[in-house]
This record gives structure tokens, sequence and C-alpha cells, in this order.
């Protein structure tokens, strides 16, 4: 698997929209088909699988922004590392937190619909993101190859996993949400292959609310709840939990 190589200089990242131009190595890192159909975990059926596309990644630090609510759609990114947060600001300046994208997930893909982004998207993490731009995508008078193949896929996927989460967390009581929301994070993390019982949450307590629309005291509440009946552990934001099948219940 081709994980780094080395083009010519000509090839650079174009500036993102309102943001400073990112300064990148002398060796810019790209990414090959193979390692995007993982990161995704793709299990759908292509064509062939004879594409030799390389993808540009992009490095973000802590807090930098990776796209802007309005920046015109260049492409799709998928979370090679990190962790990010989506939001959206409403006119009256209040922010929304819609998901928290980590290793494997897809970005960008409301920006399908208008030709621009309608979220925003921060890293709360140090982030290395795998772009796959708009013209391997959507391209008028070309026919359907893998790579679009594979982009309706991870959409679809996304969406469903939106929609799941969302019927997920308004169907149940506030404080049992934070357990729903840490019992998701744990199944994350395992998928990724780190450990499920044990982790460090990237979102602030604030976020995690605004996520579920609960109060921060709700989520504070929770958390100590939780700790007291010796299902979790907490502090400060790791999170380890004691027992998986208390977690559930508390749930209900």
């Amino acid at each position: 698997m081709m994980n780094v190589q080395t083009l010519p200089s000509a090839a650079r990242w174009n500036q993102s929209f309102n943001q400073p131009a990112l300064k990148l190595e002398s060796d810019e890192r790209w990414s090959d088909f193979p390692e995007v159909l993982s990161l995704l975990r793709f299990d759908g059926n292509l064509q062939g699988f004879s594409d030799t596309t390389l993808f540009r990644r992009r490095r973000l630090k802590a807090g930098q922004t990776a796209l802007c609510m309005g920046q015109p759609f260049e492409g799709l990114y998928v979370v090679r590392l990190g962790a990010l947060k989506t939001s959206m600001t409403h006119v009256d300046g209040a922010e929304h937190v819609l998901a928290f994208p980590m290793k494997g997930d897809l970005l960008g893909f409301d920006g399908v619909c208008k030709n621009k982004y309608l979220s925003e998207v921060t890293a709360l993490t140090d982030c290395d993101l795998i772009k796959i731009p708009s013209s391997e995508l959507f391209t008028p008078g070309r026919s359907c190859n893998d790579i679009e193949r594979m982009a309706y896929w991870a959409i679809s996927r996304e969406i469903v996993q939106e929609q799941s989460a969302y019927a997920s967390y308004h169907s149940t009581k506030s404080e049992a949400r934070v357990a729903r929301f840490l019992r998701i994070q744990s199944e994350r993390f395992n998928t990724m292959g780190y450990s499920p019982n044990r982790f460090t949450l990237p979102m602030t307590r604030r976020d995690i609310g605004n996520h579920l629309n609960v109060t921060l005291e709700t989520v504070s509440r929770a958390f100590s709840a939780l700790d007291h009946l010796g299902i979790i552990a907490v502090e400060r934001r790791e999170v380890k939990i004691l027992s998986l099948e208390a977690l559930r219940k508390f749930e209900h």
C-alpha cells in the first residue's frame, strides 16, 4: 500500500476559503485508493478495482478550521487521523453541533447539494485529512468510476449514521442521552482499533450538551451519576467504562 510519496512542488494545496494557507512540509504526503477504502471500511462492490489515483493529504492543528459555511465545494475529505467537530451557526449566532467526525469518517458531503459547504468543520485535535477533489466526482459526461461508487456509498453511510444518531438521542431522557453518547463513543473507538473501555473524549462537555440538546449542567450531572454508580470512572476528559452492561441499562 502506498502511503507517502513525494511529487513535484508544482502540485500545491490551494488556499482554503477565508483561511490562511497552511504550511506544508517539503515532502507532500499522499494516500492511494486502497488506503481510502480501508479507512472508510468500504464493503461495497467495485468494477475491477484498478484505480491508481493518489489523493493529497491535508494537515490541521487543533483549533484550525477545515471547512467553512458558504465555502465553494471542492471535494470530500476522509479523516485519516484525529477528531473534529461539525457545526452550523444560525442567523442569531447560536451554534449547533452536528457531529464529531473521527478516523474513517467522511466530511464535506453537505456541499454537493448547493455546490457549497453548509456546515463548519473544526479540528479538535491535530488532524490528517485526505481530499477527494471534486474533479474526481460528479463530473458531467463521464461514466461512474470506482471513486464515485465509493463516494456514493460513503455519503449514504454518513446519512444513515446521522439519522440513527438523531433518532437515538432524541428518544430518551436527557441524562440517558449522555450515557448513550458514551456507549456510542466506546463503539466508535473499538471500530477504529482502540480500547473501547478507556479513551479520551476530544470534545468538551459543553459541545456534548450542544450536540445532545441538553444543558452543560445535565452532562456534568450525568457524568457524576455514572461515576457514583461505578459504571464509569472519569478524570477530566478521560473516561474508563467499568461496566458496559450497566451503561446500556442506564440509557433506558
